[in-house]
């Protein structure tokens, strides 16, 4: 049916007549907020312009979230902040291909806006749209296809556009949680890699980096139309209706990290035990595990330090993924007073983040703790060989 649905609009886009500039009166502008998907890459749904005019037979759609994946250093440029995205002009038919395969939702706000504000704001698409103009640098919390409809609206209304104050009582991360309760790992990897700049209070304002946010801020927006004060949206509609039979529950779902780091512990917990009663040592287990960890250290202090990402500044895991692991991983079988208090002071540190970690500024996800525990207790176990043989 999905595939059936899909055909039919493809046909309806090829039928669609030339585009030609449109009448001002005859023009209607609205925003397209469309739901989340699976994918990672839509897992926080979506925002566009639509413009129209019946008289001429005219739909496009403004899309600022295109990029091009074929671009050259194309994964390079996506680790280092570098990537560029682009508005991206088509037909409304084709536009909505998409969200009917994967049974997206798509909702429609029609923005009341007088023959000045459609023509400056029409005018602006399209000037945007011209391939000397259309590129943007991409940044996740202050400029994508959401935060672009609330920044070209206000270009295009200046004051008379007042947006809706809204207060949220959440931080950025809890407002991208919010989007990933069925993605455990995207979760785990998200929270991971972000820092401190997702642990601020999201106001009514910064909050419109999400799509959702933008739908709801704009419902309760006004606008000045020769001294009234009007609401800015006149009318709104659900054009496409999520599919309620999708399910995102798979094995990935339900087999999340801290099920898996915590069945870890209990593993290394009684290979501790055995060790530590028949006087054995597998230096390997800590040698791939301060790797592991050491490595990720190295990779979130690449992204605090050598990206253009914001929103990876300031990453306390630092606190308890030490980039020093990495070295230490050669050292554990080492008998110094060096290396004794090394690993003793890892783990009395890793210790004392686990315990203080809910008055730590940067939430840490689920997942963590685990890792957390196995970290304390491989560190402690290394310190107290080490200090049984320093006194032998």
């Amino acid at each position: 049916m999905v595939k059936f649905l899909a055909a039919i609009v493809l046909c309806l886009a090829t039928v669609q007549p030339l585009w030609a500039q449109p009448d001002t009166n005859d023009l209607k502008i609205s925003i397209l907020t469309c739901g989340d998907g699976e994918q990672m890459y839509a897992s926080f749904g979506h925002c566009a312009f639509r413009v129209r005019s019946q008289s001429r037979h005219y739909d496009r759609v403004y899309n600022y979230g295109m990029f091009n994946y074929r671009q050259k250093s194309f994964y390079l440029k996506f680790a280092r902040g570098f990537l560029d995205y682009h508005v991206g002009v088509s037909d409304f038919p084709r536009f909505c291909i998409e969200y009917v395969r994967d049974g997206r939702e798509i909702r429609e706000q029609m923005l009341n806006l007088d023959n000045a504000q459609r023509q400056a704001l029409f005018d602006y698409l399209e000037w945007n749209s011209l391939e000397e103009n259309r590129y943007y640098r991409y940044n996740f919390l202050e400029d994508n296809c959401a935060t672009r409809i609330r920044d070209i609206i206000e270009r295009a209304c200046g004051t008379d556009v007042k947006l809706a104050d809204i207060q949220y009582n959440e931080s950025f991360r809890d407002m991208i949680h919010s989007h990933l309760t069925e993605m455990p790992w995207f979760r785990f990897s998200v929270d991971l890699l972000m820092g401190l700049p997702v642990d601020r209070k999201a106001d009514s304002r910064t909050a419109m980096f999400l799509p959702e946010h933008v739908f709801n801020t704009l419902s309760q927006s006004r606008i000045t139309h020769n001294g009234a004060d009007e609401p800015l949206v006149v009318d709104s509609a659900v054009l496409l209706p999520a599919n309620p039979d999708a399910d995102k529950t798979d094995f990935f779902t339900i087999f999340s990290p801290s099920l898996l780091f915590w069945l870890i512990f209990a593993v290394l917990a009684l290979v501790t035990y055995y060790e530590a009663t028949h006087n054995k040592y597998h230096a390997w287990i800590d040698r791939v595990l301060l790797i592991v960890v050491g490595l990720f250290g190295f990779l979130f202090l690449l992204m605090w330090t050598c990206t253009e990402h914001t929103v990876t500044a300031g990453n306390l895991n630092l606190l308890w993924a030490w980039p020093l692991h990495l070295i230490a991983a050669f050292a554990v079988k080492r008998r110094t007073q060096f290396w004794f208090r090394y690993f003793a002071i890892a783990a009395v540190f890793t210790t004392a983040v686990l315990v203080l970690s809910p008055l730590i500024p940067q939430q840490y996800d689920v997942g963590d703790y685990p890792l957390m525990c196995i970290l304390i207790l491989r560190m402690s176990f290394i310190a107290r060989i080490n200090k049984a043989q320093l006194r032998n």
